[in-house]
């Protein structure tokens, strides 16, 4: 008898054994959290006859009977079914582990991974291992997202349609920015250090307003949680990656030690590239020069209690925007921020968490290298961001509570600086109050309820906000066009939900919801400045009412070991739709063909879908669909919303061989033509197209990886739809072909 063969019918005498040995006896399991360890308390059971919670150590008694299976369930982590095959295996260690679900997941949400996570346990972004310098380029690779793109970096997200503060974009739950540049060369992902991010958690709709306002989505970049060691540990990783069209060069890198009590980490990141080639073999102006430093630290304060610690530097030079009438010089952002979480320990609550944050934005951009026929211009804006949050948690048997309440202070200042170097006005300089130093003050007070009735789980969200702006310096012009430039919005936000597990593979969700939010510095306060996709001067208006969305979605999933399919559908109702329209009345400045201002149109339409497939074909191949779509309308004048995407088509296929040390991939992305265009803003048709791009992964050692991958493989020249326009006749186009190659070193 061979060894293997042998082997065989050892294990199935001993299975057979243990079988007989463990029928009808009563075991004891210990219910645990697969990532703390920690025991699991209050979860429902249910056995044969038997139904019951865990006790405070997380433990359950069961008899172990033939052909029965045990059921787990809990409001925060995923339902957990066990045959007996898992049962009898389970009684061999005394432990059962159950995988945490955000309490968010109930309000159609999904968490993608950047690094390391599992592939099998969650949904991880194509370019997981890449070290990107704009988190909203890293955004692109999520279903139903795309970007305003007006060069190389500076991606400015739009989600199912919308976009600016439509989309909630915030860090660790609280902390955001501002744009200080009009034209947005620098939006809040711009300033999210993605090395220092392990997940990205997209809360779709207006489902869950525990971070503030929500429309469209909530985008919460989340750092990793804290993690202590027994003994000294030291850790870190080097990455590097060279782009060759362009040659960009892209490093970053983290040193750190943990103990029993602390957790202290410096990070740093800097990427430097030039022109690129589009797959015409034009040239696209595309200097690059970005760097990140960055120091966490986490501090064990007692019992469940921790302080959070955290400060980045960020800085850009030198940054090309063909697209626009000026570039970034350059660019100084403080970020701040610091967290107490005190977790339950014979208290009334069961977590009582409260941050506060700080966010510098120094921003400095002019038209010196733009060869200016007629003017030198320049701005320096500066923009603050100050806030903090509280929230307490209340955790029962069958349901959770949280609530708190948040406040933000967001100030914009800012000149524009026109110097005259030929003309009758040849040496006078002449200033432009572009941003009125614009000020809001959010507070709000939140609360969520989520609970289980029998196989349901029901959800609550509500907020109200009190919205106060104005302008500390407004211009003579400004006032003679509104008298009335203060103004306070008392905005109720709520949501109501109910989804179902059907089985351990089958969940379905409803959720329905209304989302307000009030308008920002630039829809208020912008004086005379083309910040659109036309050249039309833009005009502010600080008496437009709120927006609000009013939006159902409907999830259905499928979920098992080696197969995930995921359906999500929308239908949005926009009700006072932020928008602008050309005013005759009012004469433009600065040589524009004329003025838009902003205003409220009574309504607009949204409605789509997204589609995920993930299946595990052979242990060795791993395929990826994703499908979006999104239709929007302004109901008011029967045209089509602006900036909408078109549908995009994405798969990959992804192999795993030498026990995945070599991981070969290719992608396929199609993007259909989008011809439902709104004339009214000067919106330019888009033709479809296809790329492809195909690398592999190779595992050198144990903790030494490296990635060489060519980009659009076929060098297509193509345009995506919400890429702005170089000239009228010059589309800012993608990158041609590129080849990739990135290592690194992780201990």
């Amino acid at each position: 008898m061979s060894r293997l063969r042998f082997k065989s019918v050892l294990t199935a005498i001993l299975l057979t054994a243990f079988s007989a040995y463990t029928t009808g006896q009563n075991i004891r399991l210990t219910l645990k959290d697969k990532s703390t360890n920690q025991p699991l308390q209050n979860v429902i059971y249910s056995y044969k006859d038997s139904r019951g919670y865990s006790n405070d150590a997380g433990e359950i008694q069961i008899n172990l009977e033939e052909n029965e299976s045990l059921s787990l369930s809990h409001i925060t982590y995923n339902p957990l079914v066990l045959n007996e095959k898992d049962l009898r295996i389970a009684a061999e260690t005394g432990t059962v582990e159950m995988e945490y679900s955000p309490p968010v997941m109930l309000s159609s949400v999904s968490v993608y991974a950047i690094k390391e996570k599992n592939t099998s346990k969650s949904i991880q972004l194509e370019n997981a291992d890449w070290v990107q310098h704009d988190a909203g380029q890293v955004l692109q690779q999520i279903p139903g997202f795309d970007a305003v793109r007006k060069s190389i970096f500076g991606f400015d997200p739009v989600f199912r349609g919308f976009k600016l503060d439509q989309i909630n974009i915030i860090t660790d739950g609280a902390m955001c920015a501002s744009a200080a540049c009009p034209n947005r060369m620098d939006p809040p992902t711009s300033q999210i250090a993605i090395n220092q991010i392990n997940e990205v958690e997209v809360i779709k709709g207006p489902h869950s307003f525990r971070y503030g306002p929500s429309m469209g989505a909530t985008i919460n970049f989340k750092s990793p949680a804290p993690k202590f060691s027994d003994s000294l540990n030291i850790f870190g990783r080097i990455n590097s990656g060279f782009e060759s069209n362009g040659s960009v060069f892209r490093n970053e890198g983290q040193l750190g030690f943990r103990t029993k009590k602390a957790s202290i980490a410096a990070m740093g990141s800097y990427s430097k590239g030039n022109d690129y080639k589009d797959g015409g073999g034009n040239i696209i102006p595309a200097r690059l020069s970005r760097g990140t430093a960055g120091l966490s630290a986490d501090f064990k304060m007692g019992l469940n209690k921790t302080l959070s610690l955290g400060i980045n530097r960020n800085f850009a030079r030198n940054t090309d925007f063909p697209t626009l009438p000026m570039d970034l010089l350059s660019d100084d952002t403080w970020m701040i921020q610091a967290k107490y979480n005190a977790g339950k320990a014979n208290k009334w609550y069961s977590n009582w968490s409260t941050q506060v944050y700080s966010v510098f934005v120094d921003h400095l951009m002019g038209n010196e290298d733009k060869n200016p026929p007629m003017v030198l211009a320049s701005s320096n804006a500066n923009t603050k961001n100050i806030g903090g949050r509280t929230e307490i948690t209340l955790q029962k048997k069958l349901s959770i509570i949280y609530f708190g309440l948040d406040s933000r202070y967001e100030f914009i200042s800012g000149n524009r600086l026109r110097t005259m170097i030929a003309g009758p006005n040849e040496g006078k300089t002449f200033t432009d109050p572009i941003w009125q130093d614009g000020q809001i003050i959010r507070s709000g007070v939140f609360s969520d309820w989520l609970r289980q009735s029998g196989q349901f789980k029901l959800t609550f969200s509500g907020r109200l906000d009190i919205v106060n702006g104005k302008p500390g310096a407004p211009a003579e012009s400004f006032l003679l066009l509104y008298p009335k430039v203060t103004g306070t919005d008392i905005n109720p936000s709520f949501s109501l939900g109910i989804s179902r597990q059907w089985t351990s593979a089958w969940f379905t969700g409803l959720w329905i919801g209304r989302g307000v939010r009030s308008a920002n510095i630039t829809e208020r306060f912008i004086n005379s400045l083309p910040i659109g996709q036309d050249p039309y001067e833009m005009m502010g208006n600080p008496n437009l009412k709120p927006e609000a969305n009013n939006q159902a979605d409907i999830m259905i999933s499928f979920r098992k070991e080696n197969v995930m399919l995921e359906f999500s559908t929308y239908y949005s109702i926009v009700d006072q739709y932020i928008s602008s329209f050309i005013n005759p009345d009012i004469t433009p400045k600065f040589g524009a063909p004329g003025v838009r201002q902003f205003t409220n149109i009574s309504r607009a339409n949204l409605y789509g879908f997204e589609l995920s497939w993930y299946q595990n074909w052979l242990p060795q191949l791993n395929n990826q669909l994703r499908i979006s779509y999104t239709h929007g309308q302004n109901t008011s004048s029967d045209m089509p919303l602006p900036e909408i995407c078109p549908m995009n088509i994405r798969y990959k296929m992804e192999g795993r061989f030498m026990n995945y040390k070599l991981m070969p991939f290719v992608s396929v992305r199609h993007s259909f033509a989008q011809n439902r265009i709104a004339d009214d803003f000067g919106e330019v048709a888009t033709a479809a197209f296809t790329v492809m791009d195909l690398g592999t992964k190779v595992i050198i050692l144990k903790n030494l990886q490296s990635q060489i991958e060519v980009s659009n493989v076929f060098n297509k020249e193509y345009r995506e739809h919400l890429s702005r326009f170089i000239t009228p006749a010059k589309p800012l186009n993608s990158v041609g072909r590129s080849f990739i190659f990135s290592l690194s070193y992780n201990f």
